[in-house]
């Protein structure tokens, strides 16, 4: 593994250490709980007016060991339900496999189900956008689409179909990559791509 990896790899964990810090002080319950890594840790709440009805636990760069071993912090909060988003990151900070990372994200959902009687419903993992003059190489590079949406299609095969919320076709520009209107560096969303994110999952925020 290269050094900037490695070093990448140290700035998240520091982090991710610091942010389980703050959630273990939290007690908000009973409201809707976003976890896994920076797809819903950037989720502008306050610009959708959901800071109110939303406790938000993602961690950028987070994975699915990384959720697994924080699991306490959420299932303590009663959430009424839990939207998770988790996996990419496996593959590049990881040495899991493909189908491990699956099993992983569904044991997360069985084991928040299972405490709390409550739902988790499972975002899909998003496009990214390659070779652009938006891209950052270090944040893309080491992943695929192509693993992005075998993975989806797994968990496609494994999920009840309205527990599994398939955004990846939302996102897509003319090369069937992430469009460049939506991100900013290639694979976190901007303003905009929040936007549809927030469309496809308000039915979900009520």
């Amino acid at each position: 593994m290269s050094e900037k990896r490695e070093n990448i790899k140290a700035i998240i964990k520091a982090d991710y250490e610091n942010k389980v810090k703050k959630f273990k002080q939290q007690n908000e319950t009973q409201k809707i709980i976003f976890l896994g890594d920076s797809i819903v840790a950037y989720f502008p709440l306050k610009k959708f007016h959901l800071e109110n009805k939303v406790v938000n636990h993602g961690i950028p760069g987070d994975t699915t060991p990384g959720v697994l071993n924080r699991l306490t912090e959420t299932i303590r909060l009663e959430p009424r339900h839990v939207i998770l988003s988790v996996g990419s990151n496996d593959l590049v900070l990881t040495n899991l496999s493909m189908d491990e990372t699956i099993k992983n994200i569904i044991e997360i959902k069985n084991k928040i189900e299972k405490e709390t009687q409550k739902k988790v419903y499972i975002m899909s993992l998003t496009p990214m956008l390659k070779d652009h003059a938006l891209t950052n190489i270090d944040y893309v590079e080491g992943r695929t689409n192509e693993q992005h949406l075998n993975i989806n299609d797994q968990l496609r095969k494994r999920i009840n179909a309205h527990e599994f919320i398939d955004l990846y076709q939302l996102f897509l520009g003319d090369d069937s990559q992430l469009s460049p209107d939506l991100t900013t560096d290639g694979i976190h969303l901007n303003e905009k791509g929040y936007q549809i994110y927030f469309d496809a999952i308000k039915h979900l925020l009520d």
